[in-house]
């Protein structure tokens, strides 16, 4: 099983479960019966996504945004994004922007002649995290069963104001969640949780996330996952290769192809470090091969 496929799993589960909160947390009068296509695609052939989108039991579109930055042209774009949807199915929409706590006020009407449009802006700076964030920890101390909108809160903690930075609140977030007793609501908070910071994240805080993230249960169960399915894979491609060779490839060169098939190519000295390395470091770095960004990252391990 490819990594990616396991995240895409995570993903999914995230989306199910937002899907049966979301319209209670944002006070939505409606009901979603199940997740739509997310995926638009224009006459020109480009493709765009939305965040999230979901059937109502009135026969429309529910349409989720998620946004950390206020630019001048992001109401053209949920325009596309609904007309396009609009015109390929011909059901309502109702869109919904959820707005992180440093964006105070933004453009919600278009008046572009023929066509008018209009979003809901729900503004996270209205709520305090830090409160939140202490209120909810109480509540898991005391062993208290966590219900639909107190895991979307503790989800939504990282966009909301407060005193502390939202790297801050994002890192306390996931280990509160990550001391939630083994069940459904940890692994809810934990998957929306990497969900929605895949969405708003920026790259040093994305980094910083998944170190927290890779020490809980649920990240190391993805990724012990993945190194199997991907050792497996390895050794597989290996005994292929070395049949079609007419040898049996060793831990070293299985390694060498794994890292290959990652980062597209491998300096040759690198492979002649590797094929020196003890077995031991060479398990090492297989184990770790889901955490090397970039192929000089091997270097350490020489």
């Amino acid at each position: 099983m490819d990594y990616n496929k396991v995240e895409d799993a995570v993903l999914k589960k995230a989306m199910e479960f937002f899907k049966d909160n979301a319209v209670k947390f944002f006070g939505i009068d409606t009901k979603i019966i199940a997740p739509a296509e997310t995926e638009i695609k224009n006459i020109d052939i480009k493709t765009n996504y939305t965040d999230y989108l979901f059937y109502t039991e009135d026969g429309a579109y529910l349409h989720f945004e998620f946004q950390t930055t206020n630019k001048k042209d992001d109401i053209k774009r949920f325009l596309y994004y609904d007309a396009s949807l609009f015109y390929k199915e011909k059901r309502k929409v109702k869109t919904i922007v959820i707005y992180s706590a440093d964006i105070e006020e933004v453009e919600t009407y278009i008046d572009a002649g023929t066509i008018k449009y209009n979003i809901e802006a729900f503004y996270m700076k209205n709520l305090n995290g830090d409160e939140k964030l202490k209120y909810l920890r109480e509540k898991i101390l005391k062993k208290e069963k966590l219900n639909g909108e107190d895991i979307l809160t503790l989800t939504f903690i990282p966009l909301m104001g407060g005193n502390k930075s939202r790297s801050k609140r994002t890192l306390e977030s996931i280990e509160l969640a990550d001391t939630i007793p083994e069940s459904n609501e940890k692994t809810q908070c934990i998957t929306l949780l990497y969900a929605l910071f895949d969405k708003f994240g920026d790259e040093v805080s994305k980094r910083k996330f998944k170190e927290v993230f890779s020490m809980t249960e649920i990240g190391k169960m993805i990724r012990d996952e993945a190194i199997k399915e991907g050792i497996k894979e390895g050794i597989k491609e290996g005994i292929k290769e070395g049949i079609k060779e007419g040898k049996a490839d060793g831990k070293s060169d299985i390694l060498i192809r794994q890292l290959i098939k990652k980062f597209k190519s491998v300096p040759n000295e690198y492979k002649e470090k590797i094929k020196k390395l003890p077995e031991e470091t060479i398990d090492i770095i297989a184990t770790d091969i889901f955490e090397i960004e970039k192929i000089e990252d091997v270097e350490k391990y020489f």
